[in-house]
């Protein structure tokens, strides 16, 4: 949100609304890669073990819907401060 407000007053709304999009598509990247990472190494030490898959299904749609909600959080808190 600091790099969107910064990026806002110094090329104006152009200029916010690019780093906002940058910020969002690399926050939701980074958030589904971590949840991807974390379900193969509880794969790993789970083999030889009953997997709860739903669970892991769950969770991991649980993940996306929160890193895809985090774009309309960033541009709802910091809209106002660059128009």
């Amino acid at each position: 949100m600091f790099v969107g407000v910064l990026a806002g007053l110094r090329f104006g709304q152009m200029g916010y609304y690019l780093s906002l999009l940058w910020c969002c598509v690399s926050t939701f990247v980074f958030t589904v890669r971590i949840e991807r990472y974390r379900a193969i190494l509880s794969e790993a030490a789970a083999e030889g073990r009953l997997v709860r898959e739903a669970k892991n299904q769950l969770r991991m749609y649980l993940t996306m819907a929160i890193a895809a909600a985090q774009p309309v959080f960033m541009y709802w808190l910091t809209f106002h401060l660059v128009r």
